[in-house]
């Protein structure tokens, strides 16, 4: 499944839940860097900010969230380059690549099923099911009615990279594609936003590749992504912010 990401830059997009996280109104998280082969389980807290690593697995970089009241743990691929979400819905099986973990809708008190078709073919690799909404929870930010997909059938792909599903955080518009009713439907982005959960329907992000010397079992901190806007944690590290790539 060949996705598009961003490496060793820093980046800000613009597109267009309860609580702003920071007085600045900027929800950070996070991520750390390995390799295909190696596991990384190290967490680092920056201030008062929220903490949930990526872990880079040199093709893209993975983010912890939960889906559902009670929250259920997915790892999804962070992907800028396409704006639907999905996780492997529950009894998918072989259809999905025997994912590891799947969402169980009956048991999330929040789940609501749109009965929208939900397809996305990528460069290699699809998704197909039914569009739902529910609760995302990101290491303690929880974000209601949040659009993705339940995927019942995939390329499989994913799980050998050690990821269930996808977030997209691509442009809003980008959706109309991936439903036959040609409906447009918020990001995560978009919905942290229109609940304030950020104050700026923006995000950022800063990757840097995993050093040469990296020991196995080290687990560096490579990168953040804010949303809300952009944040510099360390002055001795220069940061370059890109002219907004997408607009909403």
């Amino acid at each position: 499944m060949h996705l598009f990401s961003v490496f060793g830059l820093v980046g800000l997009f613009c597109f267009g839940g309860q609580q702003v996280k920071g007085e600045d109104g900027l929800l950070t998280l996070s991520f750390t860097g390995k390799d295909n082969k190696i596991a990384s389980t190290g967490r680092k807290h920056l201030h008062d900010n929220v903490d949930a690593p990526l872990e880079n697995i040199d093709i893209a970089y993975l983010i912890d969230v939960s889906v559902g009241t009670p929250p259920q743990p997915f790892t999804l691929l962070l992907d800028t380059g396409s704006s639907s979400s999905w996780v492997p819905s529950y009894g998918c099986g072989r259809f999905c690549g025997f994912p590891t973990r799947t969402l169980r809708p009956n048991d999330s008190g929040t789940f609501n099923s749109t009965n929208m078709i939900f397809t996305v073919t990528y460069g290699q690799g699809y998704s197909h099911g039914l569009f739902a909404q529910d609760t995302f929870t990101v290491n303690g930010a929880s974000v209601p009615e949040v659009y993705f997909g339940l995927s019942v059938a995939n390329d499989g792909e994913l799980t050998d990279a050690g990821a269930d599903g996808i977030l997209g955080l691509g442009p809003d518009a980008l959706s109309k594609y991936n439903n036959p009713e040609a409906k447009t439907l918020p990001t995560l982005v978009t919905s942290m936003f229109d609940h304030k959960v950020i104050t700026k329907n923006v995000f950022s992000i800063y990757f840097h590749p995993v050093s040469d010397d990296t020991a196995p079992w080290e687990s560096p901190i490579n990168g953040d992504i804010t949303f809300g806007g952009g944040k510099v944690f360390n002055k001795s590290r220069t940061l370059s912010f890109f002219v907004p790539t997408f607009f909403f």
